[in-house]
């Protein structure tokens, strides 16, 4: 009895040219991290009417991140002859929490948080004079405290932006004015030397 031997052969595998290995791979590797970014939570960026409508609501806080000295009143950047912005007053959007991005600095920052209930289940809104001091804020919380940037939401705008609206008031009542004319500033500066509030 006569056997056929299989008459197979393997296919033939054709390798890239090797100046085309480096490019494929690159676009390979920007296609997965493409990929992983838009699947990996983000911190969303809020207006000013996101902030009115949930400044109050119970799992919500709305956090303030600037110095304590601002927070009740003081004008931002007081006794700087060229502010970055002028005219902010004092105070704060009426129902924030303070927390000094400093304090992040401290041992027992993590206890501090979750004392005046910034914690990893609420959802925070956080914002400063102008978005800097607040994003700052943000990336710590995320990278040092392991919070989730979903549960984050940006006021960007902060101060800069709420008062934009005339409607919109900054507590305390009898916080410093907006500044504007030289003799402000040199009856500040008389008050307040060498100090300034920090983007």
């Amino acid at each position: 009895m006569n056997f056929k031997k299989p008459n197979f052969h393997l296919p033939k595998i054709k390798f890239l040219p090797l100046h085309m290995v480096a490019p494929l791979n690159f676009v390979l590797i920007f296609i997965i991290m493409f990929t992983y970014s838009r699947l990996e939570p983000h911190m969303e960026e809020v207006n000013m009417q996101y902030v009115i409508a949930n400044r109050n609501k119970p799992q919500f806080i709305l956090l303030d991140v600037r110095n304590e000295a601002i927070f009740k009143g003081r004008a931002p950047f007081a006794g700087m002859k060229m502010p970055p912005f002028e005219g902010l007053p004092g105070g704060h959007i009426p129902g924030s929490v303070n927390f000094p991005i400093k304090d992040l600095n401290n041992a027992t920052a993590f206890d501090d948080l979750a004392k005046r209930g910034i914690t990893r289940d609420t959802t925070i809104i956080l914002y400063c004079n102008s978005g800097g001091l607040s994003s700052r804020f943000a990336d710590t919380l995320i990278r040092r405290f392991n919070y989730s940037p979903a549960k984050l939401k940006h006021y960007r705008g902060g101060i800069s932006d709420w008062v934009k609206d005339e409607d919109n008031i900054t507590l305390p009542a009898d916080h410093d004015p907006p500044y504007y004319s030289d003799d402000y500033w040199m009856s500040y500066a008389e008050n307040y030397s060498g100090s300034s509030g920090g983007k």
